[in-house]
């Protein structure tokens, strides 16, 4: 019995970190296109960015913010997978 409420603990920790990081990355994912869709004339000006049209950088940053939040998950997944592991051998939390 006390396992199960460990165990329910434990998915509410990975729940809290999980659903903030996929809100943040589908809305961060879909900001380019509908910037592009609703107003096209700014997001394809030169001017806000050394030569380059900012959209292309916004399209780079994606990369880099989807390896961040990548490292971010992978980090805290060791951490969750400890405490399976503990709670597998038995151990409080």
């Amino acid at each position: 019995m006390k396992e199960a409420v460990l165990f329910q603990q434990l998915l509410k920790r990975k729940k809290k970190l999980i659903m903030p990081m996929m809100i943040f990355f589908v809305l961060f994912y879909f900001a380019l296109p509908v910037l592009i869709w609703f107003f096209p004339e700014w997001v394809y000006s030169e001017r806000h960015s050394f030569f380059i049209p900012w959209w292309w950088l916004f399209a780079f940053f994606q990369l880099i913010v989807t390896w961040i939040l990548g490292w971010i998950y992978w980090c805290k997944a060791k951490k969750h997978d400890e405490l399976i592991e503990d709670l597998k051998q038995g151990k409080d939390i």
